[in-house]
């Protein structure tokens, strides 16, 4: 009987229950395990994807950065892609068959590694192009507004950030401001020293010292002068400024060419009680000057094209020279340091001036539009012979056959000073010349193409200085101020 009951229990109708409840669990379990592990491995995958994503828009923001760095050694006049209005494709200006800043089909393509060459799936890289939203211009009227603004070029840098092997890739399209930056264009001294005949063509002198041996432009004799338009009755136009060329100091202007005043055959220009207008130097303005009135025959002598006259006073001081973008040295502190900085990275950095030109011609080679010689151990004395014919050219008007090749050479430093010689046939050196602490010397006749800012220049070596269009538009790399204003992702999504 106990082993009837005990067989009847083991066939109960519930006896199964239990069996497959515990399968039923370890299903349920296992399924729960697959999907703890595939959520698992989806989160890895999307952590993956983000990081691929963030590394994509890196990678994008450091091709915004070598963009601005081409800019800065490059040159404003190059960049002839014309940016596509909203929603358009890039025109015919921003095609090419060959690598190019300014190709939109064919863009630059830089590796983060450094290494050279073509974007490759396992590397961080960077595609890159430029437009130009709108160009830079020298003669802008923002420059006769008052107070005066700066003339500027906007330009869109388009980069495509590229992460390794995966799928994830970032555009950016960055607005950018460039312009140069804020001192006298033109030849700019504290003061002159030495006697001989200066030439200065298309530009404009500025001074805070005395200006000697001023003498008239439609003379044509020696002297300090300004080429003379004889068609028109007045000197050559400024190309940057849209005045007459003349003389602007905040001391005095005299005709002699050994005191700084009266006496020596020679007179002050300006002088106090004495009319404002000198006719003779009807455009010239100086520290004695005093405000012009219409009839007196300097009042709004030239007529700019949009009704603007010029001048209005023969009076220059400080307010005035400011208004020319005049500070101490030219530059900060800053800005020199940035100049500093690029010729470091160019290998022109306190080079030996028998080096010159050997590092520039390689330079050129590399396609290095505007770089940067920087001497702070000592003063420079320079043959111009040495400069390769790649930063020389002729005088051009004509800007779309311009040539914009074009250096900035800086001699810094208390007591350095800054000589240079030969050059005074075509081509001439094209280039801004920073010598801050010393004097500036062009002996033996020399001609450079471009803008002077010097603490003292020496007239002695009878130089040439030259401003054209193409300089005009295409200021040198190592001057520019380039700074962004906007900032945007192309698209909000991964792109191929």
């Amino acid at each position: 009987m106990r082993i009837s009951r005990l067989g009847s229990r083991l066939h109960t109708p519930d006896a199964g229950i239990g069996v497959v409840t515990v399968i039923f669990v370890m299903a349920v379990v296992s399924a729960l395990s697959l999907t703890a592990a595939k959520l698992t491995i989806n989160n890895l995958s999307n952590t993956s994807r983000d990081r691929q994503a963030l590394a994509a828009l890196a990678t994008s923001e450091a091709g915004v950065s070598q963009a601005i760095s081409y800019l800065r050694s490059g040159n404003l006049g190059s960049l002839t892609c014309q940016e596509p209005a909203p929603g358009a494709a890039p025109g015919p200006s921003c095609q090419g068959s060959a690598e190019s800043w300014i190709s939109a089909v064919n863009p630059k393509q830089i590796r983060l590694d450094g290494s050279a060459g073509a974007c490759l799936t396992q590397l961080d890289c960077s595609k890159i192009w430029i437009g130009t939203v709108k160009p830079y211009a020298a003669n802008c009227p923002e420059r006769r507004a008052t107070p005066p603004r700066a003339c500027t070029g906007t330009y869109r840098i388009h980069t495509t950030g590229l992460s390794g092997n995966g799928p994830s890739a970032r555009q950016l399209a960055v607005d950018v401001e460039a312009a140069p930056y804020p001192f006298p264009i033109g030849v700019f001294t504290e003061a002159l020293s030495g006697s001989g005949n200066v030439g200065i063509h298309k530009m404009s002198v500025f001074s805070n010292g005395c200006i000697k041996n001023r003498q008239r432009d439609d003379a044509g004799g020696s002297g300090f002068t300004f080429d003379w338009d004889s068609a028109r009755g007045r000197p050559v136009l400024d190309v940057v400024y849209d005045q007459p060329a003349t003389a602007h100091t905040t001391d005095l202007t005299t005709t002699s060419n050994t005191v700084c005043g009266d006496g020596s055959g020679g007179q002050r220009i300006h002088k106090p009680g004495s009319p404002a207008c000198n006719l003779n130097f009807k455009y010239d303005q100086t520290g004695l000057g005093a405000p012009l009135t219409a009839g007196d025959g300097c009042y709004g002598a030239y007529v700019r094209a949009d009704g603007s006259v010029y001048p209005t006073s023969s009076y220059f001081g400080g307010n005035e020279l400011a208004n020319y973008g005049y500070r101490p040295r030219g530059l900060t502190d800053a800005q020199y340091d940035a100049m500093r900085a690029q010729a470091q990275a160019q290998g022109t950095y306190n080079i030996a001036t028998g080096n010159v030109g050997s590092v520039l011609t390689s330079l050129a080679a590399a396609g290095v539009i505007s770089p940067v010689l920087y001497w702070d151990n000592g003063s420079v004395d320079l043959n111009l012979t040495t400069i390769p014919d790649a930063y020389k050219r002729a005088i051009n008007n004509d800007l779309p056959s311009c040539g914009t090749r074009s250096l900035t050479i800086v001699v810094s430093g208390p007591g350095n000073n800054f000589k240079y010689s030969s050059g005074n046939t075509s081509p001439y050196i094209v280039a801004s010349m920073f010598v801050p602490d010393g004097t500036l010397t062009g002996s033996s006749g020399s001609n450079t193409i471009g803008t002077v800012f010097a603490k003292v220049i020496d007239l002695s070596g009878n130089p040439d200085f030259y401003m054209d269009q193409c300089f005009a538009a295409n200021p040198p790399g190592g001057t520019l101020d380039v700074e962004v204003i906007n900032w945007r992702e192309d698209d909000g999504k991964d792109v191929s």
